[in-house]
């Protein structure tokens, strides 16, 4: 039984902000010190230099396994690792002389290069101008239609998509085809490693930078353990499920419309008007209400890990 009676509006605090709840048993998982990252960099073959690269292959191809539920990544030849998603946006900012958006995405592309334009919908879109898009969508979590609409359509668009809420929804299948020229993805939202950095850029071209940092190993190898840990630990569907009745019990509860992602709700009554996103739909991120869900049900115990006080 779910209780969430003790949950209040004020219960999910005032930040626009999305923070995950923490996979503890990854968490676990994650044991490795940083000393056994640090080896020889000679890049001759048969050196550690040479095994990091061919561990980094087999880590990509894995995550592009646990990811084909969702998406078919095959045309994707070149997988490179980055810090996070944010990595992945500074070099297709870099890269673009122009690009554009739809209104409510993600912002932290327009800190780094202020778009041309900014589109109310697809009709409104620039023709031949790339567009950095996330899907599903960062203003509600939910699958946008518009992507189809964009890749399927007779404008020339070249797409950078943003997969940063994959792993938090429920069953659906991307579609790509030439026009979608990367797709960036970090394990952050779903599973609550967001300190960690963990992300990765898979290309439809070689990026020449990258071939030279990748043919010494120039990237942060414990990477590669957070991606074993979250490809053997989990599925890219499961934390949906894992969360789906609880956030429906929330969102009933507050009158919330539950998101395609296990992370969010919306609305939009004014009473939430602090989430507020550029579309004028309030996003409300759950996982602070998960957390005292959590506590009610099962208080902290020595089998979630915890730091100690320091006095």
């Amino acid at each position: 039984m779910i209780s969430t009676f003790h949950l209040t509006n004020e219960s999910f605090g005032n930040s626009k902000a999305i923070h995950s709840p923490v996979d503890f048993g990854i968490k676990k998982q994650l044991d490795c010190q940083y000393g056994s990252y640090i080896e020889s960099t000679n890049e001759n073959t048969g050196t550690s230099s040479e095994k990091r690269r061919n561990r980094w292959n087999v880590c990509a191809e894995q995550v592009k396994k646990f990811l084909s539920p969702v998406i078919n990544l095959e045309d994707y030849k070149w997988m490179y690792p980055t810090n996070g998603i944010h990595d992945s946006i500074d070099m297709m900012c870099a890269s673009l002389e122009e690009y554009q958006v739809f209104i409510g995405d993600y912002r932290y592309p327009t800190f780094v290069k202020r778009p041309i334009h900014v589109a109310n919908n697809v009709n409104d879109l620039l023709p031949s101008v790339p567009l950095y898009m996330s899907n599903p969508f960062s203003a509600n979590g939910n699958y946008d239609k518009r992507y189809d609409e964009v890749i399927n359509g007779d404008k020339n668009i070249d797409v950078y998509l943003d997969l940063a809420f994959i792993g938090t929804t429920g069953p659906l299948k991307i579609n790509v085809n030439k026009k979608v020229r990367q797709i960036f993805w970090s394990v952050s939202k779903p599973y609550g490693l967001g300190l960690l950095r963990a992300g990765i850029r898979f290309s439809r071209r070689e990026e020449i930078l990258q071939r030279e940092l990748q043919g010494v190993g120039y990237f942060n190898h414990a990477i590669i353990d957070v991606f074993k840990a979250v490809t053997l630990q989990s599925s890219v569907f499961s934390k949906k499920e894992e969360y789906n009745l609880m956030q429906n019990a929330i969102c009933k509860q507050f009158d919330l419309t539950p998101s395609d992602s296990y992370l969010l709700g919306t609305t939009k009554d004014n009473t939430w008007d602090r989430m507020k996103r550029d579309t004028g739909i309030n996003r409300v991120c759950l996982t602070t209400a998960y957390e005292s869900i959590a506590k009610q049900t099962k208080p902290l115990s020595e089998d979630i890990p915890v730091w100690p006080i320091i006095r």
